[in-house]
């Protein structure tokens, strides 16, 4: 598996990738170049066939053919947000070529699409993966998608199982560090005499705070985890309010926080919060959250100036944003917060 060789491009990518590239550049310095780091021939139409029409006039950016296995990819620039009819257009074509799958991207987020999955054409999303949201795991998650001797074989809906349980893997993981790490930090405190953080989770974990299986998890080491480099630009945190759940990415050249689509939020708003609460009046109003009666989904992506405003948007409270919010693995935003923010809400 060309694991190495993709991941070795995907830094190479991550070393020029300041503004978000259109579609040509997204084409010819991100997708060819990965799609060569992944074993497929570029230069051979026969395996990498750009901008092919079909018998309906229905075109796709590339087809890519290997062995028994094919499927469509459709580009989009980096600065667009893929939606539903780039799915339909690229499953369109897909299934006019008689394969079940597409991958749509805009060289950042990596859609995979699959035409057997009913409902409309959302649902049919199979997996995603992104660039940088996932730090290293980016590179060995694209590098099993795209192995030609998978899709030579035919084994591409295996392939896909795989790495989605690593995905899921990842998020149990993430969501120990977040929920378990302030249990042990807590039984740490309780001793005068200072024990090490190894010694409060194997304590914790004899007295019932956090299983073994946590106690692993918090303990492995930091190397294997996905850390942001000292010049990256966006960096992934979580914060949990009760039931709610939230993901944001803070960039640090524009200082903007965005709260991720897919992020829950508490229903109830404290009656102080009058800024929150008429944030999400529009929220609804325009379709931004979606209210099940239970619990607030953002289905759009949402920018803040600052932390302690996005974490309200989930609490429906106050926030301390700098504190609440924290990276995967379990520091909060402080440990990143510039020098020139410190006076900042």
């Amino acid at each position: 598996m060309p694991t190495e060789s993709v991941q070795s491009a995907v830094q190479a990518i991550q070393g020029w990738l300041d503004d978000p590239p259109g579609e040509a550049v997204v084409r010819q310095c991100i997708v060819l170049r990965l799609l060569l780091a992944a074993g497929f021939d570029i230069w051979n139409p026969d395996e990498v066939h750009p901008e092919e029409t079909n018998v309906t006039g229905s075109r796709a950016d590339f087809l890519v053919r290997r062995g028994a296995g094919v499927f469509a990819l459709e580009l989009k620039g980096m600065g667009a947000t893929l939606q539903a009819r780039d799915y339909q257009q690229a499953l369109n074509y897909a299934v006019s070529v008689g394969t079940r799958w597409a991958i749509v991207t805009n060289g950042r987020v990596w859609v995979v699409l699959d035409e057997r999955r009913g409902g409309d054409w959302e649902a049919r999303v199979a997996l995603k993966t992104e660039m940088g949201q996932e730090g290293h795991t980016f590179g060995e998650d694209l590098a099993t998608l795209l192995d030609p001797q998978i899709w030579e074989k035919d084994r591409f809906e295996a392939a896909l199982k795989t790495v989605a349980q690593r995905q899921e893997r990842r998020r149990d993981e993430e969501r120990i560090r977040r929920e378990k790490r302030p249990l042990v930090e807590a039984e740490q405190a309780r001793y005068k005499h200072k024990i090490s953080f190894e010694e409060a989770a194997d304590i914790a974990s004899r007295v019932g705070l956090i299983t073994e299986a946590e106690r692993d998890v918090l303990l492995a080491p930091t190397e294997s985890l996905p850390v942001p480099r000292a010049d990256s630009d966006e960096i992934v945190f979580y914060f949990n309010s009760g039931p709610a759940q939230a993901t944001a990415t803070y960039h640090r050249i524009t200082g903007l926080w965005i709260l991720k689509a897919g992020s829950t939020a508490r229903r109830e708003i404290a009656p102080y919060a009058k800024a929150t609460a008429k944030r999400r009046e529009q929220y609804l109003l325009d379709g931004t959250l979606k209210d099940d009666g239970t619990i607030l989904t953002f289905e759009k992506d949402v920018s803040h100036k600052a932390p302690s405003s996005a974490a309200s948007d989930i609490s429906g409270g106050s926030e301390p944003g700098w504190d609440v919010w924290k990276d995967a693995q379990g520091r909060s935003a402080q440990f990143y917060r510039p020098p020139r923010e410190t006076s900042a809400e």
